[in-house]
């Protein structure tokens, strides 16, 4: 069996959200991108376990999706600090971490559980696996997450004019490396 940890400076994980509604084109969709990244893999064989943290506070607006493009500079500082603080206190419902625990008979899917706070939700996602040189693996994929099964109220504009679509899109592309020892 061998562990591999999580290389934060050479992992993304990015979050996708978009408005429904009356008034939906009014809203912003939304990616957010996960500054801070820690976790783990066990390898044994081609069976694999891992755990991923996402700290609550590391969580930033990257800016407003137009199409699939991100426009970094479509929010001001105030309405960006107003997202990320809602997104903490009433998305994560104060959770310091979002938590999530996968593992796998083989290397191109992951059976998932994400838990933030009391709530936790069981997903699947796709996964593309590759060797990245020196020991190092790059694990690729997205999967879509139901905020309503992880216990999250719906998430509306003022006067419920819009709201976020339940389902999120989750990307991520990790690269683990073997423990420096």
């Amino acid at each position: 069996m061998s562990e591999l940890h999580v290389d934060p400076a050479a992992s993304r994980l990015t979050i996708h959200t978009r408005a429904v509604g009356m008034l939906a084109r009014l809203a912003h969709d939304l990616e957010i991108a996960a500054s801070e990244l820690r976790g783990v893999a066990r390898l044994d064989g081609d069976a694999w376990t891992a755990e991923l943290f996402v700290p609550a506070a590391g969580l930033r607006v990257a800016g407003v999706l137009r199409g699939d493009r991100v426009d970094p500079d479509a929010l001001s500082a105030g309405d960006r600090r107003d997202i990320e603080r809602r997104i903490r206190d009433e998305v994560l419902q104060g959770a310091a971490v979002v938590e999530v625990r996968a593992s796998g008979a083989t290397r191109d899917r992951a059976d998932v559980r994400v838990q933030i706070g009391p709530g936790s939700a069981a997903l699947t996602a796709r996964l593309a696996a590759r060797d990245r040189g020196e020991g190092a693996v790059g694990v690729a994929g997205s999967c879509q997450l139901s905020l309503t099964a992880l216990g999250v109220r719906e998430v509306k504009g003022p006067l419920g004019a819009f709201k976020v679509r339940d389902e999120i899109e989750i990307l991520f592309d990790l690269t683990l490396r073997p423990a420096a020892g």
